[in-house]
């Protein structure tokens, strides 16, 4: 059983030390990107990082390229003649992704050599003694029409090198995980740690495999539940209630499909093919097993 000590312990963000490191290497690539891209680009961050949820074992950078005069619709919601509408609007973008992904490519690995690897969703840069491992992920800007030009919500997307399309909101999953910040009393981003600790502790016990709960899934699970939840007087009581929660929504279909992505603007599970309500619960067991 792990203590409420140990359970504190695992709430905390990143020491200065391992958080300088990120700093020293968000910056390096930053001016990397800006010297061959210029203003054509926009580079933010997203994921566990950027979103003050990473913890020590996971302390990896995600950079975003996003290439701003580019982007792919989507129309899926438009009537045919809306969509026969747009198409005379928009025409296909000369510069492709692909030449887009080369690039970016070709440019961290005369930066960096020796420690660049292409991966199916972005490019790699392993870490070193001052810098920390980096996901560099090349997209263009993705854009919802609720109209043949209105633009309801703006992202971004990739295509990988498997083919596959992917999208996401990572700007508005950053700002309603700080809403449910403020809103949790500032509970919110520590539990979700606390959970990604126990997730690490169980993986190097051997008790789950590294994919059984990626952070992304975890933080969505738990910006689902209501405010309420997280207002108890222990870290483990809080762990419980929110286990508990969720468990019991994941236990109904028709619960877990009001689940939505942190952006609130996709379904964790709805049309998703990587992510089921039983994954949560075999999760959620073992956790609860672990603290209890």
């Amino acid at each position: 059983m792990i203590t409420e000590q140990q359970l504190q312990n695992w709430t905390r963000p990143l020491s200065e030390t391992e958080n300088a490191k990120c700093i020293t290497t968000v910056s390096s690539i930053r001016k990397t990107i800006q010297d061959k891209f210029g203003t054509s680009v926009d580079i933010f961050l997203q994921g566990s990082y950027k979103n003050s949820t990473n913890v020590k074992q996971d302390s990896d950078v995600d950079i975003v390229v996003c290439y701003k005069n580019a982007f792919f619709p989507e129309t899926t919601t438009l009537s045919p003649q809306d969509k026969a509408l747009h198409n005379t609007y928009y025409r296909d973008s000369d510069y492709t992704f692909k030449q887009f992904k080369n690039e970016i490519e070709q440019t961290l690995a005369v930066k960096y050599p020796g420690t660049v690897q292409r991966k199916n969703k972005c490019i790699k840069i392993n870490k070193n003694s001052y810098r920390v491992d980096a996901d560099v992920i090349p997209c263009f800007v993705h854009k919802r029409f609720s109209t043949a030009t209105t633009v309801s919500a703006e992202g971004i997307e990739l295509i990988s090198d498997e083919g596959n399309r992917i999208k996401s909101f990572p700007k508005q999953h950053y700002e309603n995980g700080v809403q449910k910040n403020t809103r949790t009393n500032q509970s919110y981003k520590s539990t979700v740690r606390m959970i990604k600790n126990c997730r690490n502790h169980l993986i190097d016990n051997s008790h789950i495999d590294e994919k059984a709960m990626p952070s992304f899934f975890l933080e969505c699970l738990l910006w689902n539940v209501p405010h309420a939840h997280y207002s108890k007087h222990t870290h483990k009581e809080i762990a419980n209630e929110i286990i508990g929660k969720v468990y019991a929504d994941m236990s109904t279909l028709e619960q877990a499909h009001n689940y939505a992505e942190v952006s609130d603007l996709m379904w964790l599970f709805k049309g998703q093919t990587t992510r089921t309500p039983e994954q949560a619960k075999v999760f959620l067991e073992k956790v609860y097993a672990l603290i209890n």
